[in-house]
């Protein structure tokens, strides 16, 4: 399920499950550099990362893609932020539905020693994910 906030956009998993949130976005340099803040939860577990990015490091049209691809596709499809802090591995399972595991690093994402968590979501192949992208870009610009 995806939900737009004031400030963000948020994506839960069945009730009771994980959730995403993507939100407070802002440019700190007023240049390309934008900074999001991501919100993981779920049973037991919740985490928080501030994510660099360039201009979104192309995260409009890596979900753009998804959204055009929703007849399916093999593998894990990935986005990464510009400093390892957020990445996003998107799954098709042939009937429709795209999974997202969302995956924070800290405090350092690059340093191989950092601290991971990571929640899954899934959206509608169609809908749903022409949603996102929407959504998406109205938190990056």
């Amino acid at each position: 399920m995806l939900r737009q906030l004031d400030d963000g956009i948020e994506i839960t998993a069945e009730a009771g499950l994980g959730s995403v949130r993507l939100r407070c976005a802002e440019r700190p340099w007023d240049d390309e550099v934008l900074d999001l803040r991501c919100e993981l939860a779920d049973d037991g577990v919740s985490a928080l990362a501030w994510v660099r990015t360039l201009n979104g490091d192309g995260i409009l049209s890596w979900a753009a893609e998804l959204a055009e691809s929703y007849a399916g596709w093999d593998d894990v499809r990935a986005w990464e932020s510009l400093e390892h802090d957020l990445r996003i591995d998107a799954t098709h399972d042939g009937r429709g539905h795209v999974s997202l595991r969302f995956v924070i690093r800290g405090p350092r994402g690059y340093d191989p020693r950092a601290w991971e968590a990571s929640v899954m979501v899934s959206l509608d192949a169609g809908e749903d994910m022409r949603r996102l992208v929407a959504e998406l870009s109205n938190l990056v610009s």
